[in-house]
């Protein structure tokens, strides 16, 4: 399946995280083209770059970023 064929279905928030030089899903001809596509309202999706290529998981700023946006969407945890 082509996931540019089903992008405008996803309506919820989105947060791309992507690396610059991504060799598999290349910035401009594959993750800025998706993103574009996606169907979420543009107040509702961010797309961020990082240096690196295809595996950028490990990196802290990619960690507190994913943090910051689930905290923005879900609330901050509340410890008990």
């Amino acid at each position: 399946m082509d996931s540019l064929n089903f992008a405008s279905r996803v309506k919820i928030p989105v947060l791309m995280l992507n690396g610059r030089d991504d060799f598999l899903f290349p910035l401009e001809s594959s993750q800025r083209p998706l993103f574009r596509l996606l169907g979420t309202p543009a107040k509702n999706k961010r797309h961020l770059l990082y240096a690196g290529g295809h595996n950028i998981i490990g990196q802290l700023d990619v960690m507190k970023d994913i943090l910051d946006w689930l905290d923005h969407y879900l609330g901050p945890v509340k410890l008990r």
